[in-house]
């Protein structure tokens, strides 16, 4: 069989799969077994590798809660044995922005804001995508995002080294066409995939520490 890397787009992936409006069940599948989804998204693969681009959020108003659950279930992916966590950040600011109804009209006035942007994580994915491929470390990678800056290295990968490329597009709306157009696969995720991919819920640690899945994933 062929030898597989998985790059999955961490915040892409959570704000396609999870807060999507028209997937209101999806957010109960959070303590996700990335080895056991991508088993079952690619079951023709040979997986050698899966990595996972994300940055650590910050507990926020009204939650207060979101680093210490993120920072379980990271924890819980490095158990995995063909899982790699690779970090970006956040930048946080205060920006005055305008207001506008839910129809999208400027209401003449703005407002104060908190505004968080992750950075890192299409730069790390990118990297590793020509980097590894430069290395000869796998015949097909597989792509899950729908970041359209992506397509760069995915052209030099199949143009300048005839490597396969699959895409799968974690949100429901449609897919990037420049994306699309520069892949050789499209894979499509469904609940029950989602469903039969979690994590126990009790992960034990190397060193015996009890991880458990946050009361509000169940």
């Amino acid at each position: 069989m062929k030898r597989t890397y998985v790059y999955i787009d961490g915040f892409n992936f959570y704000y396609g799969c999870y807060k999507d409006i028209s997937r209101p069940n999806w957010a109960k599948y959070k303590w996700l077994d990335l080895e056991r989804f991508c088993d079952a998204l690619f079951p023709k693969d040979n997986i050698v590798t899966i990595k996972y681009y994300t940055a650590l959020v910050n507990n926020r108003p009204p939650d207060n809660h979101q680093h210490d659950r993120q920072k379980i279930y990271l924890a819980a992916l490095t158990q995995l044995k063909r899982v790699e966590v690779i970090h970006g950040h956040f930048l946080t600011e205060k920006r005055k922005m305008p207001l506008c109804s839910s129809s999208g009209t400027y209401l003449g006035r703005s407002a104060w804001v908190l505004k968080t942007e992750e950075k890192g994580s299409d730069v790390n994915l990118a990297v590793d995508l020509l980097y590894d491929c430069i290395k000869g470390l796998y015949d097909y990678a597989m792509v899950i995002s729908n970041d359209s800056d992506l397509v760069a290295p995915i052209k030099i990968v199949r143009t300048d080294f005839g490597k396969k490329i699959g895409l799968v597009n974690p949100h429901t709306k449609r897919p990037s066409i420049q994306l699309v157009h520069n892949v050789d696969l499209r894979f499509r995720i469904t609940e029950a995939m989602m469903a039969s991919s979690q994590l126990p819920g009790v992960v034990k640690t190397s060193a015996g520490i009890a991880l458990q899945c946050p009361t509000s994933w169940r």
